[in-house]
């Protein structure tokens, strides 16, 4: 499909491509396109539009990111058009990337998160995608968000856990109850990233939002990062830069005063429990189940998509949902051993330990800053390992998730995982290699408890390193003992020594 140039206005403020650079690596990719799918739902007929465009732009791979998103790579800014004609038919956009220009400016706010079983979890609080559809339909091409100081990310869960690493983003609504009341609390001015000042978890702010105030609240918010967000340094111009220096007591003064309003006050828990809906689940529509495909780093071809796409219609409603986790959820199912038969026929087998659907790992072969093996070839690696050493039943109850970056910018938040993994570059002699540091004890919550245990091994090192952890684990731990709290109760000395000694 050609496009003429009449129609290029169309795409202003909707659809961009990024850059994709690897001088360390070479990939062949000059750019990356990043399909924003809010909240991650999206019909088996639109992801079998996304394999066409997969199959003739990006050589037959997608990626399905941990924001929920699809990315293409491969891409040559002379199809850019073609694709986003495509995109505009298929009812997504993009991402605006940023990354060309040197100063804070041109950010966007980012595919809005949302719990991948809302409407359907059975203990759900309450269901925040038709929030998510709201907000994305306000935000996308809106000119008056078009120039953040820089990229800002929404996360909106009902299901009660941190499902969406609401702790991450610049703003998390989570869902609470309050009495007999159901809302949000919100977190803000969270990123991980290594943009000033450093990692940081979103901060509680101790307030209730009502569902019918949300969407007034999310916008003012995004309203106080414009107008107040740093501009000066491109490094500074992040969410949690301002609510580094204001605090939460002067955000939340500017947020009233915006609103016209006092919000009230929530003194309760934040999370309920903590679930990455894997596997499969009864939904809370009686009869029914979600099956979610294991996927493990996000990786597939655009044959598999439309596999999935038709086994969507065939044993349930033709919706799929994409996850932070970077898998696929097909909900509505009830006939699930005969999907499950299908799916392993698939090689997406289900027994198989919790690691392979909450592992996750960056697309580092594209982004110019690593040298090969790349984060989801490690992560592979690893998790391979370990299955062949430990049973699935110990690898589940240690409950652990490994998150693998390839660079220090963090993409893949190594401090939300119990074992988190950071890629750089370290010189060997007159050789460049990749190597990681390796983090233990990090994992979900309110606080960054993730460690520096040891730092630049060899990439192929790593799997016996983490099997050496799990069988000292195994041995010392205390009877109810998870991998978080036993690298937790252990000095950084003792956590080394288990990573280099074995148990026979």
């Amino acid at each position: 499909m050609k496009v003429v140039t009449d129609d290029v206005e169309r795409f202003i403020g909707r659809y961009s491509i990024g850059r994709d650079s690897s001088p360390l690596d070479i990939t062949g990719s000059p750019h990356f396109l990043r399909i924003k799918v809010p909240g991650g739902f999206i019909t088996s007929e639109q992801l079998r539009g996304i394999s066409e465009l997969a199959e003739r732009y990006s050589r037959g791979v997608a990626e399905i990111t941990d924001r929920q998103d699809i990315q293409l790579h491969w891409i040559r800014a002379e199809d850019a058009l073609d694709i986003f004609g495509v995109l505009d038919k298929v009812g997504f956009t993009t991402d605006m990337c940023g990354q060309g220009f040197i100063g804070a400016r041109y950010g966007d706010i980012r595919n809005i998160m949302c719990c991948p079983v809302s409407g359907i979890d059975k203990d759900e609080i309450l269901n925040g995608y038709p929030l998510v559809k709201e907000l994305s339909s306000f935000f996308v091409g809106n000119p008056d968000f078009l120039d953040l100081p820089r990229k800002f990310k929404i996360s909106i869960s009902g299901c009660g856990t941190d499902c969406t690493r609401a702790v991450i983003n610049d703003l998390a609504l989570v869902s609470v109850k309050k009495g007999d009341d159901v809302g949000f609390t919100l977190l803000v001015g969270g990123s991980v990233g290594a943009s000033l000042p450093g990692p940081r978890l979103a901060k509680p702010t101790a307030i209730f939002v009502r569902p019918e105030e949300a969407f007034k609240v999310v916008v003012a918010v995004a309203e106080i990062f414009r107008d107040h967000g740093n501009r000066e340094s491109k490094t500074k111009a992040r969410f949690k830069w301002l609510i580094e220096n204001w605090g939460i007591g002067k955000f939340l003064s500017i947020l009233e005063e915006k609103l016209g309003k006092t919000l009230e006050r929530y003194n309760g828990p934040i999370f309920q429990r903590w679930h990455d809906h894997e596997g499969i689940q009864l939904q809370s529509q009686e009869g029914y189940y979600y099956v979610n495909i294991p996927i493990m780093g996000g990786r597939i071809s655009g044959q598999e998509m439309v596999l999935v796409s038709n086994l969507a219609e065939k044993y349930g409603s033709g919706e799929l949902r994409l996850t932070p986790t970077q898998n696929i959820i097909i909900p509505n199912v009830k006939e699930k051993e005969a999907l499950i038969k299908h799916l392993a026929d698939m090689n997406f087998s289900f027994d198989v330990p919790k690691l392979r659907w909450t592992c996750i790992g960056c697309a580092s072969d594209f982004c110019g800053k690593t040298l090969s093996p790349h984060s989801k070839e490690v992560l592979k690696d690893i998790v391979e390992h370990l299955e062949k050493h430990f049973s699935k039943e110990i690898l589940d109850e240690a409950r652990f998730r490994i998150h693998v970056s390839g660079c220090p910018n963090n993409c893949c938040s190594i401090f939300t995982a119990e074992i988190g993994l950071s890629g750089k570059l370290s010189k060997e002699g007159d050789k460049i290699r990749q190597t990681y540091d390796i983090y233990l004890g990090g994992g979900l919550g309110l606080e960054i408890s993730g460690k520096l245990i040891e730092e630049k091994v060899f990439a192929e090192e790593l799997k016996y390193k983490i099997a050496s952890l799990i069988s000292n684990y195994l041995r010392k731990r205390n009877r109810f003992d998870t991998l978080r709290d036993f690298c937790n109760r252990h000095s950084s000395d003792e956590l080394r020594m288990f990573l280099k000694q074995p148990i026979p």
